[in-house]
């Protein structure tokens, strides 16, 4: 019982250090905050930061292996063919929760979230062959290549304009944008998929 105590006020420790560089970040540059900063932040001594980071960095990268962990989580949650929808709702569920690290990331990293995103290559070009026209296996990935960097391009959208739509909304623009647009045949004239759910 302890050991659980300790363990999780080592937790919450931890989360107050991440929330108050969060708060920082929304003023200053990484390489600006100081851990004594950090400190001031949480109303913590050093000896309490250095305890659980070694630096401001250490405490940056580690949010983003979280961050990374819960959508590597949500990923292999979602692996059947028809799951496009459930996995971009879900990635998009934990960049609204941890949005000021993803926004961070988003800004020094440009492939971070295409990384998580270019797991839905399988579900658009392996399990839609019916659906997709005649186009090359080169076109095909061209095709992937313009639906990722559109997907991203449109979270740093949902990021800049404060979230104001929720994932479940984000996630349905985006999978009735790609279903009922080109290169798929005669998709267009099929029902919004909320009218074919009545």
């Amino acid at each position: 019982m302890v050991g659980t105590k300790n363990n999780r006020r080592a937790q919450m420790t931890e989360r107050l250090i991440q929330d108050s560089l969060i708060q920082l970040l929304q003023h200053q540059e990484l390489n600006e905050i100081t851990v004594t900063a950090v400190c001031k932040m949480a109303d913590i001594n050093r000896g309490t930061f250095y305890a659980h980071y070694d630096d401001v960095k250490d405490c940056m990268h580690t949010m983003e292996q979280d961050a990374t962990k819960e959508l590597l989580a949500v990923i292999n949650e979602h692996l059947h063919p028809d799951s496009l929808r459930a996995i971009l709702t879900g990635i998009f569920e934990i960049v609204k929760k941890r949005h000021a690290v993803t926004s961070f990331i988003l800004t020094t990293d440009q492939d971070f979230l295409m990384h998580f995103i270019a797991t839905t290559k399988r579900e658009i070009l392996e399990h839609n062959q019916s659906l997709i026209g005649n186009i090359s296996a080169r076109e095909g990935q061209y095709m992937f290549e313009y639906y990722l960097n559109g997907i991203v391009g449109v979270v740093r959208y949902w990021l800049k304009t404060d979230l104001q739509e929720s994932p479940e909304t984000l996630a349905a623009f985006i999978n009735d944008w790609w279903y009922r647009g080109k290169p798929f045949k005669a998709i267009a004239d099929l029902p919004p998929e909320s009218q074919s759910n009545k």
